[in-house]
This record gives C-alpha cells, sequence and structure tokens, in this order.
C-alpha cells in the first residue's frame, strides 16, 4: 500500500529527531530529488545523509491536496539555532514512492 503524505511527513520527523534515515529510505524511490528551500537539489543519497545529521525539527503539518501522484501541504520547520518558520511542500509520487519533494520557505 501506498504510503500518504501526512504518514510520510511523520517518517521525515521521526527520522529527522533519531538520526536514522531506514524508514525514509524505505518510502523514497532511487532516483528520488529533494529541493530545499534555498533551491538546492539532492539526491536520494544526499537526502538520507542530510537527514541523519541536519538537527532540524519538522512538525504542524497540514496535508492540503493529495491523490495517488502528488500531495500539496504546510509544515513547520526549526534548524538548529534558528527561528521556527513555515514552509510549503510539493511531492510527487510514483509507484507507491516518492519521487521528488521540494520545500519552498514562507515570509
Amino acid at each position: 500500500m501506498a504510503v500518504t503524505g501526512l504518514r510520510a511527513l511523520e517518517i521525515w520527523r521521526d527520522c529527522l529527531e533519531d538520526g536514522n534515515s531506514d524508514s525514509l529510505a524505505e518510502i523514497i524511490t532511487d532516483d528520488f530529488v529533494f529541493v530545499s528551500p534555498s533551491n538546492e537539489g539532492r539526491s536520494k543519497d544526499e537526502t538520507l545523509t542530510f537527514t541523519e545529521n541536519a538537527g532540524v525539527r519538522i512538525s504542524d503539518f497540514d496535508v492540503v491536496y493529495e491523490n495517488h501522484e502528488v500531495v500539496f501541504g504546510f509544515h513547520s520547520t526549526q534548524r538548529p539555532d534558528g527561528p521556527l518558520s513555515k514552509v510549503t511542500f510539493f511531492a510527487r509520487k510514483e509507484d507507491g514512492k516518492f519521487s521528488y519533494w521540494r520545500t519552498i520557505r514562507l515570509a
């Protein structure tokens, strides 16, 4: 069964908190691309390494729209020693896994 956007956010949150990206690796494709708010693209391996070491916290998940191909919503994010901020995210799914995830920081 395909993972939902909300479940993906929960998995991502848990991986960021405990530094273990194994569960995230299970829900993203081998050719996965993450695009950060600074417009930096990361491969699957780069994303998993970042997730293990980032120290970022995410919360306040709001999935606005989801179907079998895409997910769109908002969540809060906080970098170490940084202010709490809100981001919007867009993700694409392929064969029940996520192939693309982009976040954009809101003002």
